[in-house]
């Protein structure tokens, strides 16, 4: 492993400790990172001069700041343009809930969305980062992964009964099948209650840009319905897109 700065490293922790409680006290912070609170106050003083931080009645939350960043991260992927609007037409298309998502060291990032009339509301949103073996469209970007990348990435996965997968085994025997057929379906691992069906966004080189997911209620995606009909939506759009990426 690289080595990295320890002070970047308290920065880091946080930051995160602040975004999972949207407003905190330097007190309150310190205790949840286990810092001196004056590294806690240093490190916020330091942010809020950049205007990462808020400071409102001495309580501190992260500031729209990183807003710009993410934006300028985000429309920078070849993916996003070409993507956007086909996750807009297909949302409308099964009015469901539908994601586009690609790979960033590793993990899945929810790169845009789209809501059709029935969407189901769950608490997804852009630049969400997930383990891509927890989502019918990571599945479907690993499972098309060359190697040796798609090991690389399975090699940090820690199985049992808590993951997705009981072991390496079955993972690869999934992601061999999702490879095959061309999607990937995921009932109610990430979310309880919804199901989702994947397809993987690939141009005419082979090069893996990401995915599309279709996500609803258990009551609404299933049997045929899901294996057909809206199999069929979503590889076609994820073709269509993949050619449009070759051809950019």
């Amino acid at each position: 492993m690289s080595k990295t700065v320890k002070s970047d490293e308290r920065l880091f922790t946080i930051m995160e400790a602040l975004k999972q409680r949207e407003e905190a006290g330097v007190t309150e912070l310190a205790k949840a990172v286990d810092l001196p609170k004056s590294s806690v106050h240093v490190h916020l003083s330091t942010l809020e001069k950049h205007d990462f931080v808020v400071k409102e009645n001495g309580r501190y939350s992260l500031g729209l700041r990183f807003l710009d960043y993410g934006m300028i991260a985000r429309n920078g992927r070849e993916l996003y343009d070409i993507a956007k609007v086909k996750v807009d037409e297909l949302s409308e298309k099964t009015d469901e809930q539908v994601w586009c998502i690609t790979e960033e060291n590793g993990k899945a990032i929810y790169l845009c969305g789209g809501s059709g009339e029935h969407a189901i509301q769950t608490d997804t949103y852009v630049g969400k980062q997930a383990e891509l073996i927890d989502l019918a469209g990571g599945r479907a970007i690993l499972a098309n992964l060359p190697e040796p990348r798609r090991s690389e990435i399975i090699d940090g996965y820690e199985f049992g009964p808590e993951s997705a997968f009981s072991d390496r085994e079955t993972l690869i025997e999934t992601l061999d099948t999702i490879r095959s057929d061309g999607i990937a379906l995921n009932t109610e691992h990430y979310v309880k209650g919804v199901n989702a069906i994947g397809a993987p966004i690939i141009d005419n080189t082979g090069r893996v840009y990401g995915a599309l997911s279709i996500a609803g209620p258990t009551h609404r995606l299933k049997g045929d319905f899901v294996e057909n009909e809206l199999s069929d939506l979503l590889l076609g759009t994820t073709n269509e897109i993949g050619v449009n990426l070759t051809y950019k």
